[in-house]
């Protein structure tokens, strides 16, 4: 498409993982409703937006492009199956966790806990992008 013409799949990656993480920024300020809370519309709005709409079809689509290349002309179908097996892993834990999270302490800290989660995989994607790029050759 028009972004892989002009930003690498590393680029895409970092790009989306930020665009995630500001949307999840605009979670962390929420309260919760048990509490009386009087939340905004705007902020879910903002939130799924940049989640949903701009940074994981972005991210996550790079990251399938860049896994395709580096995997190369070994079995595609059998790694990216082990790929897509993991990310339903981890669809399945993590809510898990957050409602312990959430249950223990409050949702502020499980927007927090992501928000952690994904500058750091940003940090270990621009750590790794001069292998990851050489790998996809």
């Amino acid at each position: 498409g028009f972004l892989g013409k002009i930003l690498t799949d590393i680029q895409m990656i970092i790009g989306g993982i930020i665009v995630c993480a500001v949307g999840i920024i605009s979670f962390a300020s929420l309260t919760s409703v048990e509490n009386g809370a009087d939340n905004s519309i705007v902020h879910y709005i903002i939130g799924i937006f940049m989640i949903y709409g701009i940074g994981y079809p972005i991210g996550h689509t790079a990251v399938i492009g860049l896994f395709s290349k580096v995997v190369g002309r070994r079995p595609q179908g059998t790694l990216q199956g082990w790929f897509a097996s993991a990310g339903s892993l981890a669809r399945i834990v993590f809510p898990v966790m957050s409602g312990y999270i959430a249950q223990y302490d409050d949702i502020t800290t499980v927007f927090i806990l992501l928000f952690v989660v994904l500058v750091i995989s940003n940090i270990f994607v621009a750590m790794s992008s001069k292998t990851l790029t050489a790998l996809s050759q």
